[in-house]
């Protein structure tokens, strides 16, 4: 069974970089809140209701699904030593029977001194962004597949970045970006495709990847609009052009404290030892950092941990809470197990985790950090695999940050940093110093000038303060080069 130490240590530092004095104490009781209706902070109004883990809040970490089926609750030890015997010439000390104390052999009282452990050295990491030079992203693509590695198709060619930002010069959160037919009739129709943007008003448009049909259409064939509210803008596409920015004649930005959804999608399959112990070390420190940030996030955790077919689960949710205790007792309950080959039931898991948890989708940040060091089971059939979820978390607005710890391939960096461009995140990895060594594949093209190393903690607080701090006015959204003609017309609904 392949070992894995990493993605627990991960996902508490994660959790700790995106949590502040916003977060709430939550009430168990009361009735189960509908999905799509958002939850209420306790901000005078009731307070939220924590659903807990979907699927029951007494659940088995531990039994596998062999044990199970065989219906072993627990594994029975003999109450005497077995006979290992000397065959390979090793010398076995004869402990006597199990629980017979006068057996036992004497143990020496003189103790040397105890030399104090060895303080781990703390977790650092580098990231990308792929949409900063999608050339050089295509052809690290190609150099993957001309290699023969599997994976699943998606193609990202022609790929589009259109950012949308107010009168104000501030990007809009939650504009909606069709792509409609030319032809389709807009008051009866529906667009082919329909993007949210993301905390810094940005969509990244694949027309092959997203809408096959449409990607066949000559450029001119396709007309894209811009909705924020009643408000309509027409913008004039322009296939391959890589960024396109758009001004709306609204305001854009956040008054007051922004609305912020963080998951964490966790590989639980391996062995986790003590690491646990010393995430919760870092804990106070990522929590003041963030608490001390001036946007005062109003911030709800939650999380969808995965294992494999056979093993004892697939996938559990834990629902977004409010209730940061709440949500660190049930990330203690997570033990990890199972995993018997490489590849891991990641597609079941994005799916669940777009899907399960309550997002409280319109005017919230929402994040997704995915913790793992595999590829997904990418020749197995699935209702639906990760380059669908990957579309379906960008029509959401749901922005992914993939964090590849060690032991990660080929394959899983080339899905992992898909998953990133798609949804407009930013592709995480550990790295081990000045040598350049980082948790990626083999056949990487991520060299130790493309990035700065940076403490684990620190760069995911500042991944989450760029998030926020771009609806504040603290990060300026990207400009383009290119003119693009918009019309501004209001939108009958």
């Amino acid at each position: 069974m392949r070992q894995r130490t990493i993605p627990l240590l991960l996902v508490f530092s994660l959790a700790a970089a995106a949590c502040g004095e916003a977060i709430t104490d939550s009430d168990t009781s009361g009735p189960e809140p509908a999905r799509s209706t958002p939850s209420e902070t306790d901000t005078g109004a009731e307070a939220e209701v924590a659903r807990g883990w979907l699927e029951g809040n007494d659940l088995d970490w531990t039994t596998s699904a062999d044990e199970r089926a065989a219906g072993e609750d627990a594994v029975e030890f003999a109450s005497e030593p077995a006979d290992v015997g000397d065959d390979d010439g090793v010398a076995v000390a004869d402990l006597g029977t199990v629980g017979d104390a006068a057996s036992a052999p004497e143990l020496s009282s003189e103790i040397g001194p105890i030399e104090p452990p060895v303080a781990a050295a703390p977790l650092r990491a580098g990231s990308i962004d792929d949409a900063q030079d999608v050339a050089s992203f295509l052809s690290y693509r190609s150099s993957i597949t001309d290699a023969g590695i599997v994976v699943r198709p998606l193609d990202l060619r022609d790929s589009t970045v259109f950012t949308v930002t107010g009168n104000n010069g501030l990007p809009v959160l939650d504009a909606v970006v069709e792509f409609w037919e030319s032809t389709a009739d807009r008051t009866a129709g529906s667009p082919v495709v329909t993007l949210r943007t993301t905390a810094d008003g940005s969509v990244r448009f694949s027309p092959v990847a997203m809408a096959p049909d449409l990607g066949a259409l000559d450029p001119a064939d396709i007309d894209v609009v811009v909705r924020v509210g009643d408000l309509a803008t027409d913008v004039e596409y322009v296939r391959g052009e890589p960024l396109v920015a758009v001004t709306v004649d609204a305001p854009g930005g956040v008054d007051g404290s922004v609305p912020l959804d963080v998951l964490f999608v966790l590989d639980a399959t391996g062995s986790m030892g003590d690491e646990i112990a010393r995430l919760r070390e870092n804990m106070s420190t990522m929590a003041r950092e963030i608490a001390a940030l001036p946007s005062a996030p109003d911030v709800r955790f939650g999380m969808t941990v995965y294992r494999d077919e056979g093993d004892l689960f697939v996938t559990r949710t834990f629902d977004l809470t409010g209730d940061l205790d709440a949500f660190l007792d049930a990330l203690a309950e997570v033990e990890a197990d199972g995993g018997g080959d490489y590849p891991e039931a990641l597609d079941e898991a994005l799916a669940d985790a777009l899907e399960k948890p309550s997002w409280r989708r319109d005017g919230a940040v929402e994040l997704m950090f995915v913790i793992a060091d595999a590829p997904p089971q990418v020749t197995r059939q699935v209702r639906q695999p990760y380059t669908a979820s990957a579309i379906a978390a960008a029509e959401a607005g749901v922005k992914i940050f993939p964090v590849a710890a060690s032991g990660t391939d080929d394959q899983a960096e080339y899905v992992m940093r898909e998953l990133a461009f798609v949804t407009g995140g930013r592709f995480v990895f550990l790295s081990y110093g000045a040598g350049g060594s980082t948790a990626t594949g083999d056949r990487t093209d991520i060299s130790a000038d493309d990035y700065d190393e940076l403490p684990l903690d620190r760069l995911v607080v500042r991944l989450v303060e760029d998030e926020l701090a771009a609806l504040a006015g603290g990060v300026a959204p990207q400009s383009t080069s290119t003119t693009v003609p918009v019309t501004t017309t209001t939108y009958e609904q």
